[in-house]
């Protein structure tokens, strides 16, 4: 997504290419956004569930909040070329976080019994 949005960066007039890139840039979204609750879920405690998709929600909405404000201002008082940094920076930032994530792998805990394994009852 952030290649596309680099791309973008440097075409100064339309051309079907853009076409291509926007293309890639929403499969990329839709990716981010299909697997980004089950990641918070699977890397969550039971009990923590509730409190870090609330996190998650919370700042999803806060960025739907202030993204059409500050890009608006940018569009409006700069020009249209600020756009595809915009989004290049903030995918580039979000990138970087998600770097910073530490976690292992889901692992099933192992049962006493080996029918409790395949979840059949005694």
């Amino acid at each position: 997504m952030a290649a596309c949005y680099f791309t973008a960066v440097f075409v100064r007039e339309y051309t079907p290419v853009i076409n291509v890139a926007f293309a890639l840039i929403g499969v990329a979204w839709a990716a981010i956004n299909v697997n980004s609750y089950p990641m918070i879920v699977a890397m969550s405690e039971g009990a923590d569930i509730g409190k870090f998709t609330g996190t998650y929600y919370t700042f999803s909405m806060a960025a739907q909040i202030v993204t059409p404000i500050l890009s608006g201002f940018l569009l409006e008082k700069v020009s249209y070329g600020t756009l595809f940094p915009y989004a290049l920076f903030f995918s580039l930032a979000a990138f970087v976080t998600m770097t910073q994530v530490r976690h292992g792998d889901v692992k099933p805990l192992k049962k006493k019994t080996l029918l409790e394994n395949f979840d059949v009852e005694d």
